[in-house]
């Protein structure tokens, strides 16, 4: 593969490709949805699109959309017929004027972080949390708000139909991925909460209630280990879809949406297999069928106009984009890209397709996304290990890998034990085991390579972010198959991450927690690369220069790049960069000393 002036993509190139879309819906007879692109200051814009409109900015220059509710937001924008609401990054609600200009929703002087707007008829609610629990409020044209539900747990999804109110309720030392409850309040404005109990126990985890046609209320259950599509009739719990598959992901944010309803009476969903995602479409007759052709990977945001499909979709050839799909015409077609076209084949043109692999851990079965350079010999390899670990390995076009296979790099990225779309219990198979299954899964699909002669022995490092970077700090205190680990935005140690995270994720580590414990300095086998920035929240740089410390009062080669002011998240463009570059100049200095 090479980049566009046909040599190998620079870091540069790279870092600008990072357009993200998110958040998507249809009201008000048009399409809406998040957008950020660094050409355009990185800022996360509202986007609409009319049915013969191209699409355009409806927040004014300067402003960014999205709040921290429940530490990773969600749920940042509202629309009604004559109003639209968002979360700014300041956590209060605005309301957008038609000049483009913004006025204050709620005047808010408190501590609580807002998200999950949602509006009904005359109605805008919005969930909003403390350290002390959170709450459903009801916020008046005047900015008064009201206050429907209380809990010291988290509430999300509040969805209102008529006089009933839907929402989600956890427990504070829980994940909303292992067990949440669908509550329900039979008559608003009357009666507030708390609400009584439709389904949802600490072995299922309920997830995106949604009011369907006719007033039934669907929802996501993983009841029988797989989350499926159920509806309440009002009478009675009755599946919908069922079927041995994932049709949701583990709920990191507010506002996801898998399923939407069209005018003809059809059902679209997503069904997931912990690598790709379809889009699929059921009849009245429940016969199902798969409408998108093309699309491999599917953002949980599914919208409808008539008999129109939208999602954010992407191909091993293609980045993710706002795509749509016409169910009124017979047989399966390509989704279509609304806006500028995101077919990047003129670049990956000498670059084999992705294969989807699998190795052995013991017994069980670990897939993993197999990225490959166009050459006839054995490649240096990066295992990557996602970050979460309750996330996945989607099969779409991702730059950060392109990078490194353009230059000659073979990419393997592990759905090791713990990621999301095999299940509940492959899911939870990690749970008291962090720093273990993933590390073993990931030396599994290293030795996988070694042993197919496909890869150089003396070349074989592991690379992660977040959880992840935990996750290849462990295997370098591992003899085994590795030579190298980068670790970016790296938890060190989960019992002071426990700690120092917000209260959404702090169980995340005690549920995760096992034998393996911190990382230790002096347990290091191998060279080591940390990437972090010192803004980071969620995984502290304090941690991480104390364990650079350690590493270098012991002696041990490693090396470290600290951003200045970046986030966990190396989402602008200097910093994903520096990152890129780093990184690929570790690997290369390894590679070029003697055996």
């Amino acid at each position: 593969m090479t980049g566009e002036d046909g040599g190998p993509l620079t870091a540069q190139w790279v870092a600008r490709k990072q357009v993200s879309h998110d958040e998507l819906l249809t009201a008000d007879g048009a399409l809406w949805w998040l957008q950020s692109d660094p050409d355009m200051g990185g800022a996360r814009r509202l986007m609409r699109a009319g049915r013969n409109a191209p699409p355009r900015a409806q927040t004014p220059p300067g402003m960014s959309v999205g709040g921290w509710l429940h530490a990773y937001g969600g749920g940042s924008f509202a629309i009604a017929a004559n109003a639209q609401w968002v979360v700014g990054e300041d956590n209060k609600v605005y309301r957008l004027r038609p000049d483009g200009g913004t006025e204050p929703a709620v005047a808010v002087a408190d501590d609580y972080l807002y998200g999950e707007l949602h509006h009904a008829g005359e109605t805008l609610l919005a969930v909003r949390g403390t350290d002390d629990g959170d709450q459903i409020v009801e916020i008046a044209q005047d900015g008064e708000v009201r206050v429907l539900v209380s809990s010291t747990g988290f509430l999300a999804a509040p969805q209102l139909h008529g006089g009933t109110l839907a929402y989600l309720e956890w427990d504070s030392d829980r994940m909303p991925w292992d067990s949440t409850r669908l509550m329900l309040i039979d008559s608003l404005p009357d009666q507030t909460g708390p609400g009584h109990l439709l389904a949802g126990s600490d072995r299922e985890a309920v997830v995106q209630p949604l009011w369907g046609p006719g007033g039934q209320l669907y929802f996501m259950s993983d009841r029988t280990g797989w989350w499926n599509l159920y509806r309440w009739t009002g009478e009675a719990v009755e599946p919908v879809a069922p079927m041995d598959a994932d049709c949701a992901p583990a709920p990191w944010e507010g506002g996801y949406r898998s399923y939407a309803f069209t005018d003809s009476g059809q059902i679209v969903l997503t069904v997931h297999d912990g690598i790709r995602t379809e889009l699929v479409a059921m009849d009245r007759d429940g016969l199902l069928t798969r409408p998108a052709t093309n699309v491999t990977s599917v953002k949980p945001y599914v919208a409808t106009l008539g008999d129109h499909v939208f999602l954010i979709g992407s191909t091993p050839t293609s980045r993710p984009s706002v795509r749509t799909v016409d169910l009124g015409r017979p047989g399966g077609q390509p989704a279509v890209s609304i806006g500028s076209s995101t077919n990047d084949i003129s670049v990956l043109s000498t670059t084999p397709p992705p294969a989807i692999r699998t190795a052995r851990s013991g017994r069980l079965p670990i897939r993993y996304l197999l990225h490959q350079p166009d050459r006839g010999q054995p490649a240096p390899l990066i295992v990557r290990a996602h970050p979460g670990p309750t996330d996945d390995v989607p099969l779409r076009l991702d730059w950060t890998v392109q990078f490194f296979v353009s230059r000659g790099f073979a990419v393997a990225e592990v759905a090791y034990r713990g990621s999301t779309g095999q299940g509940r219990a492959f899911r939870q198979s990690l749970h008291g085991h962090w720093g273990e299954y993933d590390v073993e899964d990931c030396a599994t699909v290293a030795r996988h390579l070694l042993e197919s002669g496909k890869v150089l022995r003396e070349a074989v490092f592991i690379s992660g972010a977040s959880a992840g970077g935990y996750t290849a700090l462990q295997a370098a205190c591992r003899q085994g198959p590795f030579t190298a680990a980068t670790a970016t935005s790296a938890i060190i140690d989960p019992a002071r991450w426990e700690k120092a995270v917000p209260r959404f994720q702090r169980p995340h580590a005690a549920i995760l927690a096992g034998r393996a414990g911190e990382v230790r300095a002096e347990a290091m086998h191998i060279p080591v690369l940390l990437i972090h920035g010192t803004a980071d929240e969620i995984a502290a740089a304090e941690d991480a220069r104390r364990f650079s410390d350690d590493l270098a009062a012991l002696g041990h080669a490693h090396e470290t790049l600290f951003l200045e002011g970046v986030g966990h998240y190396l989402s602008a463009p200097a910093a994903l960069e520096r990152a890129l570059e780093a990184e690929l100049d570790f690997y290369e200095g390894l590679m070029r000393r003697e055996p």
